[in-house]
């Protein structure tokens, strides 16, 4: 279970320096709101913008294009909807993306996959 842990903090890393490179500024990180956390909150130039980090080992079963399971897309739209009503937002300037980050153990070199409004 620690190794996971190990894993999603350097994902969750590589996504921040990946946004961050690619103008978005961030906001917040492993938001808690009594749901389960928002990994990244950041804002591009017309959005705010919900951020789902996964990274995988890479395998030949890590290529599916949404590694979410239908509960998890779910508590995640929960906690974006509680983080809007306590912060007042407008629903149609949100946005939820997913970061897929694939790692090969044996090169130790990371794959990145950004999709954009994904649910």
């Amino acid at each position: 279970m620690e190794r996971n842990k190990i894993l999603g903090q350097r994902g969750e890393a590589l996504a921040r320096q990946y946004l961050e490179n690619n103008g978005y500024e961030l906001i917040a990180t492993n938001y808690k709101s009594g749901y389960p956390e928002i990994d990244i909150i950041a804002k591009d130039k017309f959005n705010l913008v919900f951020i789902e980090v996964k990274t995988r080992i890479k395998t030949s079963e890590s290529f599916y294009e949404n590694p979410l399971l239908k509960w998890q897309t779910k508590t995640i739209k929960r906690a974006v909807l509680d983080y809007a009503y306590k912060k007042s937002l407008d629903l149609e300037a949100l946005r939820l993306d997913l970061i897929v980050i694939l790692v090969d153990q044996k090169t130790k070199q990371a794959e990145l996959k950004h999709y954009r409004d994904v649910f």
